[in-house]
């Protein structure tokens, strides 16, 4: 856990080293008298966990932190102070996840160690379940395509038919035709089978798009797509549940 700290006193500086370098899970990357600096410091380095004094001179750590909030930075800081009464300007602030009081204890540093491990294992699992749901939602509706070494990421709603070609397939969309390397086997196992469905051993449709059938051939757009006789039970089965 990558560790900074900002404190003009240097005395507190050498009892943080003596603390934290018993902990293993800790590297201090830096530490300063001068909290302008470290401001400069924080914007260019990846840092998980910074230990703040409030009282300062000049510029304080109320002074810090809304500067933290102006250049947008979102860090885990640890609020350290004499004075317990500026635990209320703080306690707010989305930056700060906990406060210690001086005199420095290797207890309260470990239980601020514990509650950012357990903020940053939080955000990670926020932002992995945000990721899945995204993907997820985004694989409802667009599915990826090979062509021309490149991947194109098609929205569903714009694809009409798939027809299978020599060595891959042609896939006609409202806005123009792409051939892609996959199989035609392997597009329907791609998109989704509640509005995609294989009408004929050459053929996949958009069954949204469908026009009008007529006969034993399906009508969409310009496309007119037969429907192929071991797939016509199994359309009409598809055509009733919908």
């Amino acid at each position: 856990m990558n560790t900074v700290i900002i404190d003009d006193d240097k005395f507190v500086h050498t009892i943080f080293r003596s603390i934290l370098k018993g902990i293993r899970e800790v590297t201090v990357l830096k530490q300063f008298l001068c909290p302008r600096k470290a401001l400069n410091y924080l914007e260019t380095h990846d840092v998980d966990l910074v230990f703040l004094d409030i009282q300062m001179p000049d510029f304080s750590g109320l002074d810090f932190l809304n500067e933290l909030n102006k250049k947008r930075l979102l860090l885990n800081v640890v609020v350290v102070t004499s004075n317990a009464k500026y635990a209320i300007n703080v306690i707010n602030n989305k930056n700060v996840i906990y406060f210690i009081k001086k005199p420095l204890h290797e207890y309260s540093i470990k239980e601020a160690i514990k509650a950012t491990k357990e903020k940053i294992k939080f955000y990670k699992e926020s932002y992995l379940n945000s990721y899945k749901n995204q993907s997820k939602k985004s694989s409802n509706t667009h599915t990826f395509f090979s062509s021309n070494r490149r991947m194109v990421n098609l929205n569903h709603d714009d694809i009409e038919v798939i027809k299978s070609l020599e060595g891959g397939v042609k896939i006609l969309t409202i806005k123009e035709e792409i051939i892609s390397s996959c199989s035609l086997k392997e597009a329907e196992e791609k998109l989704p089978p509640s509005t995609f469905i294989r009408i004929h051993k050459s053929y996949i449709i958009n069954a949204k798009k469908i026009e009008l059938i007529y006969d034993n051939l399906v009508i969409i757009n310009k496309h007119h797509i037969p429907i192929g006789r071991t797939y016509n039970s199994k359309f009409k089965n598809y055509l009733n549940k919908t």
